[in-house]
């Protein structure tokens, strides 16, 4: 296992795709620290490890502060003694075109999504210098193409981009990698909770599966692989890059 004998620190781990990555990291052999600013959610994820034997702790937080980026960062050192990866997840979504979003609205995304990750990097680097470790941030397709009403979200996502490659200069004098993984359409509560709203939720599912070469939406076990990956040895070499994760919907230029 590529983990054994590491720690590893997942923010926004409550659910979707930060709680499938966690799973994937302590199925791999790492202690992991689950980040959610969540407390019952974050409950709920340390529950599934522990029934599947694996070994973990919770820390509940605001990662878009200063004080829950460090809070967050000392009790993975406080339970595991170490920090080898850190993995940014934690986000906040908000759909409304851009005239009718509020300026709290774009804050509060902008603060989790970008902010956060740059605090969580931040408070993180020290230590993971320490064990010449990774930083894998959880990007989105939308920092590349984007649809209406993802204005906050798509500049949060575009921001994490720009701020990966800009931190892997700035570490890799100390050996830690950056990266970033761009999901395209994972299917999550979230993401069902959206079809669910519309007219016809199953024809809305349907459509829009229209838009993935593939067939298939994707799973967090296919974000959590990736993430693993760029978190090992396995990708000594790469850093300061973006690696799409979405079964060819970028690459498509017209839905069928």
């Amino acid at each position: 296992m590529r983990y054994t004998g590491r720690v590893a620190a997942v923010t926004g781990a409550g659910s979707g795709i930060g709680r499938g990555i966690a799973e994937f990291l302590a199925e791999e052999g790492a202690f992991v620290l689950l980040n959610d600013v969540r407390a019952e959610a974050a409950d709920s994820s340390k529950k599934i490890l522990t029934e599947k034997g694996f070994r973990s702790e919770i820390a509940v937080s605001d990662i878009s502060t200063r004080e829950g980026a460090e809070f967050m960062v000392n009790e993975a050192l406080r339970h595991g003694e170490r920090l080898d990866l850190l993995v940014n997840c934690a986000a906040r979504q908000i759909i409304k075109p851009v005239e009718d979003l509020e300026v709290e609205e774009w804050d509060t995304v902008l603060n989790v999504n970008l902010k956060g990750a740059f605090l969580c990097s931040k408070a993180a680097f020290p230590f993971l210098a320490q064990q010449r470790g990774a930083i894998v941030n959880i990007c989105s397709v939308h920092a590349q193409a984007t649809v209406g009403g993802f204005a906050s979200y798509a500049a949060s996502k575009a921001g994490i981009v720009a701020l990966t490659r800009a931190m892997a200069i700035e570490f890799a004098p100390k050996g830690v990698r950056v990266n970033a993984v761009s999901p395209g359409t994972i299917d999550t509560p979230l993401v069902q909770a959206y079809f669910d709203s519309c007219p016809d939720p199953v024809r809305a599912r349907s459509e829009f599966l229209k838009f993935h070469p593939l067939g298939r939406f994707g799973t967090p076990r296919d974000i959590a692989e990736m993430v693993a990956f760029l978190g090992s040895q396995q990708a000594g070499f790469i850093t300061g890059t973006e690696i799409v994760v979405d079964g060819g919907m970028t690459a498509l230029l017209f839905a069928q």
